[in-house]
């Protein structure tokens, strides 16, 4: 019910002494708006008028609310509404055209390629358009031209990009690939496991390595140094043994703020900057927070100019923690915890915690660790032609 007293509702002004026998007709809580001299100006749904009219109470209706309020500022601003929609349309359609088909390499069947792609393509007025599914066609040229390591279609925008891995031995002109490249080392480490999709393992078990160091080439011909280079996408997880040493400081007082998970929300139509709330929060909270998120219609990969705003309210304590020797080591610990999982990929794992040094003052413990962690460490790095 609420929601629909947001949704199909109307501001209406009504004499102060009808105020109790109108709250007494709907099982809705009646929320007035505005008080002038006399008179309460009330948000009602709209079907309800006509009870008033059953019990002879009179009304005057201020304005609409909600649906029917957003559709009449549409009807009042229709040619925004109409470039709106055509500058939404135009938009679209330019999304389905074809206007450009690039090779990532040039080979003898370049042309070939290019006319069965041409041959699901639909033209309108000049206009190309995709007349068939892209997996469909990567099936094709597949299947057509198996003698290829690899050939696939992937629409970016209006271009369509063929990407051509050919073995070495039937053409060894071919240059680097643009944006393909490389795994190097985000930290150093002692490496213990390769799971390398693609690509050559340049560096070996117990081997140790800085951040950096190059790991794995997406250079196919790495190692064949008569041919020129042949690079992929190299992809892949290199674990290792990673080292730190942490420093942690624990005050031995300290407030800190926990929410308790209650939550009350407004939330707005925002279109063209102007915002028009259909939901008021109804909260008591003494203490609280607040976030704001806006959530824009999005076609594509573009953000029109309206949307729904959201304002959260969360209500939370301060609470004060005391910390001695006991329980402000458990907390340092915590804290490194904390800190890795939160950057850790899927498998790592944290290997030991060893304390290495403490000390206190008049108002903190301060603690050194030494960290052990198992961890991929594999980073892409992209190689572009000129290098």
């Amino acid at each position: 019910m609420i929601n629909e007293v947001m949704i199909y509702s109307v501001i209406i002004k009504i004499n102060k002494k009808n105020l109790i026998r109108v709250k007494q007709l709907f099982s809705y809580i009646v929320k007035v708006t505005k008080i002038e001299n006399e008179f309460y100006y009330i948000r009602i749904i709209e079907r309800d008028i006509k009870k008033l009219d059953n019990v002879g109470i009179d009304y005057e209706i201020i304005s609409y609310k909600g649906l029917k309020y957003i559709y009449q500022k549409l009807i009042l601003n229709l040619g925004v509404t109409i470039g709106i929609i055509l500058f939404l349309l135009i938009l679209y359609i330019n999304t389905l055209t074809i206007k450009e088909i690039s090779f990532s390499t040039h080979t003898k069947d370049n042309e070939k390629i290019k006319a069965i792609i041409n041959s699901n393509l639909k033209s309108v007025n000049n206009i190309k358009f995709l007349n068939t599914d892209i997996n469909e066609i990567n099936l094709i040229l597949r299947k057509q031209f198996s003698h290829f390591e690899w050939i696939s279609v992937e629409k970016d925008g209006c271009v369509l990009y063929v990407t051509i891995l050919e073995p070495s031995i039937i053409n060894k002109q071919i240059e680097h690939i643009d944006g393909y490249g490389d795994l190097v080392a985000k930290s150093d480490g002692l490496i213990k496991l390769f799971k390398v999709s693609h690509g050559i393992p340049i560096v070996n078990n117990n081997q140790y390595v800085k951040s950096g160091d190059l790991l794995v080439t997406g250079n196919l011909r790495y190692n064949n140094f008569d041919e020129s280079t042949f690079y992929v996408p190299a992809s892949g997880e290199v674990f290792a043994e990673v080292w730190y040493t942490k420093e942690i400081e624990v005050f031995k007082k300290s407030s800190v703020i926990e929410y308790t998970g209650r939550i009350a929300s407004d939330k707005k139509l925002s279109i063209f900057g102007v915002d028009i709330k259909y939901k008021n929060a109804d909260h008591k909270y003494l203490d609280y927070d607040t976030e704001t998120s806006f959530n824009r219609l999005k076609i594509f990969k573009k953000y029109l100019p309206f949307g729904t705003k959201k304002i959260y309210y969360l209500e939370k304590n301060v609470i004060m923690n005391v910390y001695d020797d006991k329980t402000s080591l458990q907390y340092a610990a915590s804290v490194i915890r904390k800190e890795m999982y939160n950057k850790f990929r899927e498998n790592d794992r944290i290997l030991s915690i060893e304390l290495i040094s403490k000390l206190e003052d008049v108002e903190k413990f301060t603690y050194t660790f030494f960290v052990k962690t198992y961890e991929d460490i594999a980073m892409f790095q992209r190689r572009t032609m000129n290098e």
